[in-house]
């Protein structure tokens, strides 16, 4: 059992990391609905230590833990009797890590995850309860693939089997979304632009989207920093 020392009974958003510093940050949902989930039971721990730091997520399912010495962690969370362990999580000085969660309401059995592994960027379905019928929503992340850190002002374009297309930019979670998108089959492309270098890019390609569903694209880039 984790011993347990509460540092904030709150869900206050990450502040910003000092340069010395780091945080993790994310957001707790619903697999089948995407909905969120309040009141999960986080605790987040340094490894080869067994005291641990609690949060609970808000009425957004958002978390945040803040003034993280850099190194690995382990991130352990709770809802509804279902446990999500997450180990290999990194740290650095003067970034925030974000690391989401998703738990399978009525099915509780446990989840384990590495953070590092390359798996993680498959891609998603899940129904959302209040979209409409005929349309669907495209989203995910842009990732860089060597380091896991999410890539934030990355422009990301979908375009149907048809020719329309759509665009957007990732925000500074590195998160993206599309709504309002008809049926169809799509490919999702991102690319990020560094400065005095080449822009960088990735598509994924040949996504059936179907009415009244989400389809959640990861989308990784080969960000080598010099």
């Amino acid at each position: 059992m984790l011993a347990v020392l509460v540092a904030c009974a709150g869900t206050q958003p990450p502040a910003t990391p000092s340069t010395t510093l780091g945080s993790i940050a994310g957001v707790a949902r619903d697999h089948d609905s995407g909905d969120p989930i309040a009141k999960a039971q986080l605790h987040l721990r340094p490894r080869g230590e067994l005291a641990a730091t609690a949060r609970i997520t808000d009425r957004r399912g958002s978390y945040g833990f803040e003034r993280l010495a850099p190194g690995r962690y382990s991130l352990t969370a709770e809802f509804a009797g279902q446990p999500i362990d997450i180990e290999n999580i990194e740290v650095r000085a003067g970034e925030t890590t974000f690391v989401d969660l998703t738990f399978t309401l009525g099915r509780p059995d446990p989840i384990r995850v590495d953070f590092n592994d390359a798996s993680q960027g498959a891609i998603d379905h899940y129904k959302p309860r209040a979209l409409a019928g005929s349309t669907a929503i495209i989203e995910g992340t842009v990732n860089d693939s060597a380091t896991h850190e999410r890539i934030a002002g990355a422009v990301v374009t979908v375009t149907r089997d048809r020719g329309a297309t759509q665009q957007t930019v990732s925000d500074d979670a590195g998160r993206y979304r599309f709504e309002g998108v008809a049926p169809g089959r799509y490919s999702v492309s991102a690319y990020y632009s560094i400065s005095g270098r080449a822009q960088i890019e990735v598509r994924r390609s040949d996504i059936a989207v179907v009415a009244a569903e989400a389809v959640v694209v990861p989308l990784w880039l080969e960000v080598a920093k010099p």
